[in-house]
């Protein structure tokens, strides 16, 4: 005769203690982090809020990748491939994203003061609330997305024209985005 025990089960939910989740979080974040030192691809990846200031991440592809409230300050992004990427609340201050792909990519409340995007494609991307101050937009394609974004700082901002925005940035408020067709 053969006895069944039958424990009542516990959702998995119930055993996924903050902790755990944390761990769990931390060991895909670490998978990531190598998967982009290894192959230079992350291609849908969870990086938020990591700190990569002054990396090379030169034409690195991290298409669809979660860079939220990241640290990329000084970083070598030149012709990187950001397409679809969640940059909300980013810092890219100083950073050279020459020719760097940012179609579709979410730049809200994004630091980019005093980049380089000569080149680069913002295509369709999302810039509300972003600072572009002393920029270089020169040759960048920046079609059909500022017409609808809001508050875009362009103070002293080389424009795709090549001409800058002028005035005086300390009292200067967000530029309205018609200025840039």
């Amino acid at each position: 005769m053969m006895i069944y025990f039958i424990r009542p089960l516990i959702p998995l939910t119930l055993l996924l203690t903050p902790s755990l989740i944390s761990q769990v979080n931390d060991f895909f974040r670490q998978n990531a982090i190598k998967q982009l030192q290894e192959t230079r691809r992350c291609f849908s990846c969870n990086l938020s809020g990591i700190n990569l200031s002054g990396g090379n991440l030169q034409a690195v592809d991290l298409r669809s990748t979660n860079l939220q409230g990241a640290n990329l300050k000084n970083a070598n992004l030149r012709y990187a491939n950001l397409q679809w990427a969640d940059l909300r609340n980013v810092n890219l201050q100083g950073a050279d994203l020459t020719g760097a792909n940012l179609s579709f990519s979410l730049l809200v409340n994004a630091n980019l003061q005093g980049a380089n995007l000569e080149g680069s494609n913002l295509k369709m991307a999302g810039l509300r609330n972003s600072n572009f101050s002393y920029a270089n937009l020169i040759k960048a394609s920046l079609s059909q997305n500022l017409q609808n974004s809001h508050s875009v700082n362009l103070c002293r901002t080389m424009l795709p024209g090549g001409t800058m925005m002028s005035g005086d940035c300390n009292n200067m408020p967000p530029q309205k985005t018609g200025l840039l067709k």
